[in-house]
């Protein structure tokens, strides 16, 4: 890193989605107070302009290569394999957060694309159609604060932007409480909403109290001293233990400083398992994971791209502050490992949360609902994924060569790497898919999303193929299906579930609830190619334009071309996977990139080479096709001599 500090020109450029995103709430808010009319999504153009411009600078960051050595500089003299806190340590830029920058804005330019008004046509009046786009823009901005955030207080803020910004967007709708059901939709939002925030405050507030600092810059060396200042105290619990009656009688002042001893080693790790622990929780109720799983009115009678927003922008925030704090940070192998890690309960949790969302997804006939129920079933395998993650790299613990030796620590940073280029693999074309799908619903004619029912779908595929289509590969992206992009990251998650010894028995369960998928999905496609138009689309809601089926389209074509190049898909990854758990501007950061970046290389030629033999057979074929061809024409041709 460079020794003069960078400046506030450089460190705002670090950040510019963030701040581009932010401006562009602002003038839409503008734009809306002064329009003199209101017509339905006037203002979409204008955030999706904004979030373009936002996406193209996250994009011109990227290392679409893998190779780690074309990454830009995240400052002058920084490269984003290193990283740098930015703005006094409130934020972190990295590969890392660009990756996640990238995300979730691929994922905020399709919710606003499939927005559509919520209310029938005939009741609208041209009021309220305004704030929807800013909204939701500020909603991106929460999302993208929580990418970088580099403090657990900016991590709490963000949270919060996102979570208001979704509620206040739901309420934004001139028929959003209009009955008892709506109003007790938003209720059930809002209610598990503040539980979840006060869960977060209360483990912030003992974190704070057990570290001195919220800042997430050195935290796991901090973390560190506490564990071992309670080790610090074993020797007086012994020496008690065993002398404790023979001391209190010739040296009770010794009796007094050995508790004051004890108390002051263990208090700071009292307070910081439950912190940690119920931040956690808070993130994981924030997901939508049991027993926090979204209330069935919420998808509903909800708007869609709230139910969208959710599924899509907000899972990808909160999932880049878990691979952050408690990868990133938190993996040492006295946090992850039992009998008080971390990730003891975590995989059953997920696999609880799947198995639910897959067998109440059989008995659900609202499209926008099984869409949901589906995403969260992907959202548990990308918990999973997490956890794999977390413990490989806790196993035996990153670096500390006195627990084991150095071909078994390099061994697990390997693993760990893999199984973390697993997690955002499964969240990128998670994302991908079900924008696309929620986005086929909203382009169903004269319905809003949540009205959208099996039936209304049967015989789709006659009356709209393309839609249908693009409906199809996305839900069977969903599933897994290949060669769509949902395979590559699913059949990573299996093969680093199978290396994990401990996480071999849920290999079973992820492939019921996988099984299960698969068959509501398959009910899904007999319905729109099979079925018969039993439902008519009544026509009286605003038809929905042209965007939703443009970005259905678009994110199908990405679920094929993702699938097929998979292992370009993968090395797009690899960067931010191997910096994920390391701290911040640490030199092992860039040190382990450079000792990956010949195995790159070696595996970027070998998959060159494969395509160019492929190339090669195929050129041969052709070959001999033709020599074939020419053969049998001069058989046919009389005279002719062979």
């Amino acid at each position: 890193m460079t020794t003069d500090a960078p400046s506030l020109a450089a460190q705002l450029w670090a950040v510019a989605p963030l701040w581009i995103l932010a401006l562009g709430a602002l003038l839409t808010l503008l734009l809306d107070a002064f329009a003199r009319a209101r017509e339905p999504g006037f203002l979409r153009g204008v955030a999706l302009a904004v979030v373009g411009l936002a996406g193209w600078v996250s994009l011109g960051r990227l290392d679409l290569r893998g190779t780690g050595e074309t990454l830009p500089e995240v400052l002058p003299g920084v490269t984003q394999a290193q990283g740098a806190y930015v703005l006094d340590g409130a934020l972190v830029v990295d590969a890392t957060a660009t990756l996640m920058d990238a995300l979730i804005l691929l994922a905020l330019g399709g919710v606003i694309a499939l927005a559509r008004e919520h209310g029938a046509a005939r009741s609208s009046g041209g009021r309220g159609f305004g704030e929807r786009e800013a909204l939701l823009l500020l909603g991106g901005v929460g999302a993208l604060t929580l990418s970088h955030a580099g403090d657990l207080l900016v991590v709490w803020l963000g949270a919060e932007l996102l979570a208001v910004s979704a509620l206040v967007c739901m309420l934004a709708t001139h028929d959003a409480a209009s009955t008892p059901a709506k109003r007790g939709a938003v209720l059930g939002q809002l209610v598990p909403s503040l539980m979840a925030s006060g869960l977060f405050v209360l483990g912030l507030a003992l974190t704070f109290a057990a570290l001195g600092s919220t800042s997430l810059d050195g935290l796991g060396g901090r973390v560190t001293s506490v564990f071992a200042g309670w080790g610090g105290v074993q020797r007086w619990l012994k020496v008690f233990a065993t002398y404790g009656d023979t001391i209190a009688e010739l040296d009770p002042a010794r009796i007094q400083q050995g508790r004051a001893e004890i108390v002051r080693g263990l208090a700071p790790a009292a307070l910081l398992l439950p912190g940690l622990l119920l931040m956690l929780a808070s993130l994981l109720a924030k997901l939508g994971l049991l027993p926090f799983a979204r209330r069935r009115e919420l998808a509903e009678d909800g708007p869609l791209h709230v139910t969208a927003l959710h599924a899509t922008v907000g899972v990808s925030a909160l999932i880049a502050v878990l691979l952050r704090v408690y990868v990133g940070a938190l993996h040492s192998p006295r946090l992850v490992n039992e009998p008080y890690g971390w990730t003891g309960a975590l995989p059953t949790v997920a696999l609880l949360t799947g198995l639910w969302a897959a067998l109440a997804a059989l008995g659900q006939r609202r499209l926008s609902r099984v869409v949901a129920l589906l995403s969260l079933v992907q959202l548990s395998l990308v918990v999973l994924g997490l956890t794999a993650a977390a413990s490989f790299h806790g196993h035996i613990g990153v670096g500390g060569r006195s627990l084991a030796p150095e071909f078994e620590i390099v061994w697990a940073q390997l693993a760990g790497d893999e199984a973390y280029v697993t997690t955002l693999a499964l969240l990128l074309t998670h994302v991908v898919a079900a924008v696309g799908a929620f986005s086929a619903i909203a382009a169903s004619q004269g319905f809003r999303g949540p009205e959208v029912r099996m039936q209304h779908w049967a015989g789709m595929a006659a009356r709209r193929p393309a839609l249908a289509l693009a409906f199809s590969v996305c839900l069977l992206s969903l599933v897994g299906l290949p060669p769509l992009a949902g395979f590559v990251a699913k059949l990573g998650l299996l093969r680093t579930l199978a290396e994990h010894s401990a996480l071999r028995w849920t290999l079973a369960v992820v492939g019921l609830e996988l099984a299960v998928c698969a068959w509501v999905v398959l009910r899904i496609l007999a319905a729109m190619y099979f079925g018969d138009e039993t439902v008519s689309e009544p026509g009286d809601r605003r038809p929905p334009g042209p965007w939703p089926a443009r970005v259905a389209a678009a994110c199908a074509l990405a679920c094929v071309l993702m699938g097929i190049g998979g292992q370009h898909l993968l090395a797009v990854l690899r960067v931010p996977a191997a910096i994920g758990s390391f701290e911040v501007g640490v030199e092992e950061r860039l040190d382990w990139v450079l000792q990956r970046q010949p195995s790159w290389a070696a595996e970027d030629a070998l998959l060159d080479a494969d395509a160019d033999s492929d190339a090669d057979a195929a050129e041969v074929e052709d070959a001999g096709a033709e020599d074939e061809g020419d053969a049998r024409m001069s058989l046919d041709e009389p005279g002719r001599v062979l």
